[in-house]
């Protein structure tokens, strides 16, 4: 039931938090989160993108709610490109009572004016949820310049280093990142060392790619500021960006890092994880069904750190659930979201096989099931202490979309130093084009 999950694809949809997959037993009629709407009264109509184990998943989650409460929930699966398809619906007064929304889309998809502020009702107490449930920094990516919050985390991705312990055996890396981390000795140099042995063997060792989610992390978990409190992007100044940045170019001059965009056409990145020639990736919870398949001992750590055992702050994926305001029954969306995004409806939906994170704290017990992987309580500590997709990419649909194919040509072009590098980009950031 489980398809081989493309994070480009994902990405581009700004939907590395989709749902669980695979089968899970469904809560008892009392164990899904309660709602305040009167039992029986009205319908709510939903939708999100969804491949076909998350779309099975889904219409389990809606038929528990009906019969739960009594209203009538059908889950409406969009194929496609989803954000076209939903501002067309938008626009033509025809989309779902409640709908998913991508990191990357709030912002354009608020512009509509036809979302409906949350804020009222998440502090009247008729809602399973509050504000504080979720993890610090997802709201962030939900709410307007004015504080109006739009829509709901459902679940989330941080960004991980997993790892093949296997291969890595192989390579005469002697101990894993899990045990330096342990250990407290993952830092930059134990990354470095652990790249040379890997690329001694001839398989490559780890992979950079364009976009939000992958270079701002080895700038802050190496302790740089990527952007000030204003929004403004500041990483070709900040000592310790510029550092790790330096560091990263080292890596790719020297082969220990590939990067992404240079692949031959047709090499994916997760794949060649799976097929056992690569030796690391930086991505988040998505890929844990498919490594479920294979047959080689894999691990996750957070990405190193200047001390060794700190967990620093790294990018954070996200989708949010929000409410139309022209849902057929208002009481019966409001209710259908909250409970929908608590922590009884994300452990309805993440547990039994999960590709992704609550985005509520208590459900550790999700991300530990099966102790699979080893580490895998991480996940939730380093989701608390991770950041959403940037202000300025978040609000601006179009640099958003610009942003990694800018990224990929200065990488391409090989005329960049580490320093000239940031200073376009950061330019390209604070333009806004």
């Amino acid at each position: 039931m489980n398809d081989l999950i493309s994070r480009r694809r994902l990405l581009s949809l700004g939907a590395t938090t989709v749902g669980a997959m695979g089968a899970g037993s469904l809560l008892s009629a009392c164990g899904s989160g309660g709602s305040a709407v009167e039992a029986g009264k009205g319908s709510v109509t939903w939708a999100a993108w969804a491949n076909p184990g998350e779309a099975e998943r889904f219409k389990k989650y809606s038929a528990d709610y009906q019969s739960r409460t009594g209203v009538k929930t059908t889950f409406q699966a969009v194929v496609g490109d989803y954000q076209a398809k939903l501002l067309s619906q938008l626009a033509g007064s025809a989309a779902a009572d409640a709908f998913y929304v991508g990191d990357g889309q709030m912002a354009k998809v608020a512009e509509s004016k036809q979302l409906v502020d949350l804020t009222s009702y998440l502090s009247s107490g008729n809602s399973p949820v509050k504000e504080s449930d979720f993890h610090p920094g997802l709201l962030e990516v939900c709410k307007t310049p004015d504080g109006k919050l739009f829509g709901l985390p459902v679940d989330c991705n941080p960004k991980v280093f997993w790892f093949n312990a296997d291969l890595l055996a192989k390579a005469g890396v002697s101990q894993t990142p899990a045990q330096l981390f342990d250990a407290g000795g993952w830092t930059q140099d134990a990354l470095t060392s652990l790249l040379d042995n890997v690329r001694k063997t001839g398989k490559r060792g780890m992979i950079l790619e364009a976009g939000w989610f992958d270079l701002p992390a080895w700038l802050t978990t190496f302790g740089g500021t990527v952007f000030d409190a204003d929004g403004k992007a500041v990483f070709d100044t900040d000592e310790k960006s510029q550092q790790a940045m330096a560091w990263l170019f080292e890596q790719l001059a020297s082969g220990n890092i590939t990067y992404g965009g240079s692949l031959p056409k047709g090499q994916g990145v997760d794949a060649l994880f799976y097929a056992g020639e690569l030796a690391t990736i930086t991505y988040g919870r998505w890929i844990l069904p498919n490594l479920k398949q294979l047959k080689f001992g894999y691990d996750i750590v957070p990405l190193p750190s200047p001390g060794g055992k700190e967990i620093m702050p790294v990018p954070v994926a996200t989708a949010a659930i929000a409410v139309n305001t022209k849902a057929k029954s208002m009481d019966a969306a409001l209710a259908f979201a909250a409970a929908y995004v608590s922590k009884d409806g994300q452990k309805f939906r993440l547990s039994g096989g999960g590709n992704a994170v609550p985005a509520v704290a208590g459900l550790d017990e999700v991300v530990t099931e099966g102790d699979l992987p080893a580490h895998g309580k991480l996940f939730t500590e380093i989701a608390t202490k991770g950041y959403p997709i940037p202000r300025v990419l978040a609000r601006n649909v179009q640099l958003a979309s610009d942003f990694p194919t800018y990224m990929d040509q200065l990488l391409k072009s090989k005329a960049e130093t580490a320093k000239s590098f940031s200073q376009k980009l950061v330019a390209k950031l604070n333009g806004g084009q």
